[in-house]
């Protein structure tokens, strides 16, 4: 009966990963399209977010039957309960990359300097899917704990797409509202695999991570 509960645990982290890999694929094919105004690429996006969406149903379910069928012991209900919450973020992080494909798809980043901060943040956004596919599949928590760099760096890039916004702004209250859509969809998607990332160390140690942000 252990055999199979373990068996299963193992299934639900192998469903983690290849959801991450969805959401990693989303974020870059959301980024090309727009940066390339490419509109036929973002619908696409939009609509595997369907496939994401699937995804965390399908673990909720197995987390669900997992709680009802056996008696987890501590370490192995942190991993359950936690994945719940993985999963959680990990959708999130795909709507993330949705609203890029489709407000990128209508504003674009032609305006001047928008283009270089947009590069810059599809940059740390794929390096930071990548990253999060790596530490649910080594479940290695000083990797983990690495991630805050990167997110530090996509505050950093959002922070400079705000300035752009300021007094010398000359495209459009509209356009401008799209624009710091854009960096906040960015900057959120950073923060949802911070969170994924305290999940792994407290599954892995049980010790609570605080946010140090606000």
């Amino acid at each position: 009966m252990r055999d199979a509960f373990h068996t299963d645990l193992d299934t639900l982290s192998d469903d983690l990963v290849e959801m991450s890999r969805s959401v990693a694929a989303a974020i870059r094919s959301a980024s090309e399209s727009l940066l390339r105004s490419d509109e036929d690429q973002a619908r696409r996006v939009v609509a595997a977010d369907t496939d994401i969406n699937a995804f965390q149903y399908s673990i909720d379910d197995r987390v669900v039957e997992l709680m009802t069928q056996h008696q987890p012991m501590a370490s192995d209900l942190r991993f359950i309960l936690g994945s719940m919450r993985v999963a959680i973020d990990l959708e999130r992080m795909g709507d993330m990359a949705k609203h890029v494909a489709k407000i990128g798809a209508r504003t674009g980043c032609r305006m001047p300097g928008v283009r270089d901060v947009f590069a810059g943040m599809a940059d740390v956004a794929n390096r930071i899917a990548d990253k999060t596919t790596a530490i649910l599949r080594t479940r290695d928590r000083l990797d983990a704990a690495q991630l805050d760099l990167d997110d530090d760096e996509m505050d950093a890039l959002f922070a400079r797409l705000m300035a752009l916004l300021g007094d010398g702004w000359r495209h459009g209250t509209e356009t401008a509202v799209d624009v710091a859509m854009l960096g906040r969809s960015y900057e959120r998607f950073a923060d949802h695999a911070v969170r994924i990332a305290q999940q792994i160390v407290y599954q892995v140690t049980g010790e609570v991570h605080l946010d140090r942000r606000p």
